[in-house]
C-alpha cells in the first residue's frame, strides 16, 4: 500500500531537509526520500520544485503572521510589572518559540532565502513591521502607567533601536542553537528539538534589555 502524502507533508519535508543541509542543496529526491515516496509522486501535488518553494513561502508567511510578539492583555501586564520585567518576559518568550519546531525550521528557511527571494523579503519586512508596532504599543502602555519615562516623540526611534538589537541577537542566538542541533548525536525530530535551552544567549538578551531601559529613562 502506497504512502499517503499531502502538500503540508511535502512542505514540512522541504523545511526539515533545508534546515539540515540548506535550501539550495535540497533536491526533489531529498524531499521525496524524507517522506518515503518516489520523486515523481511530488508532481501529484506540485508543478515543479519552484512551485514547492513558492507554496512553502506561503505556508511560512501564514504561520509567522499568526505569531504574537506581545500578550493580548498587554495593559494588564505593564500595569503590574516594571519595564525590564515586561520586556524580558516578552523577548524571552519570543526567543523560546523560535528554538522549537516548526518555527525554528521556518525562520532558518526564510532568513536563508532573503538574498534570493522577494517572497522571503516580504515575510521578513512584514514581521519586522509587526514587531516594531507591538514594541511601540508596549512602550506607550508602560508610559501610561508611569513605568517608563520617555517623551512620546522618542517612542518610534527607541522602538527601532530596540527591535534592531533584538533581531540581531535572535539571529545570533539561533545560529548557535542550530549548530547545537545539527551536531547533536540524537536522532529524530522530537529529540533534536527538545535539547536543553542555552541559558547564556538569554542572559545576553536580559543584559541588553537592562542597558536599553537605562539608556532611554
Amino acid at each position: 500500500m502506497g504512502v499517503k502524502v499531502s502538500k503540508d507533508a511535502i512542505i514540512k519535508a522541504l523545511l526539515d531537509e533545508a534546515f539540515m543541509r540548506s535550501a539550495g542543496e535540497t533536491s526533489l529526491k531529498d524531499i521525496a526520500d524524507k517522506i518515503g515516496i518516489k520523486k515523481a509522486s511530488l508532481y501529484n501535488h506540485f508543478e515543479s520544485r519552484e512551485d514547492i518553494v513558492k507554496q512553502t513561502f506561503a505556508s511560512c508567511a501564514e504561520y509567522i503572521d499568526a505569531i504574537t510578539f506581545t500578550p493580548r492583555d498587554i495593559d494588564a501586564v505593564t500595569k503590574k510589572y516594571p519595564a525590564q520585567v515586561v520586556f524580558k518576559g516578552i523577548v524571552n518568550r519570543y526567543f523560546k518559540m523560535h528554538e522549537k519546531a516548526p518555527l525554528f525550521q521556518i525562520y532558518t528557511f526564510v532568513e536563508s532565502q532573503k538574498y534570493f527571494s522577494s517572497d522571503a523579503v516580504r515575510i521578513i519586512e512584514r514581521q519586522d513591521a509587526k514587531i516594531l508596532a507591538d514594541t511601540q504599543t508596549v512602550m506607550k502602555s508602560l508610559i501610561a502607567f508611569g513605568k517608563l519615562k520617555l517623551p512620546e516623540e522618542n517612542i518610534q526611534t527607541a522602538s527601532r533601536w530596540f527591535c534592531a538589537g533584538i533581531k540581531n541577537m535572535l539571529e545570533n542566538y539561533l545560529q548557535d542553537r542550530k549548530q547545537l542541533v545539527v551536531n547533536s548525536p540524537a536522532s529524530g525530530e522530537g529529540e533534536l528539538f527538545s535539547l536543553p535551552a542555552e541559558g547564556k544567549g538569554l542572559d545576553k538578551v536580559d543584559a541588553f534589555i537592562d542597558a536599553f531601559i537605562m539608556m532611554i529613562q
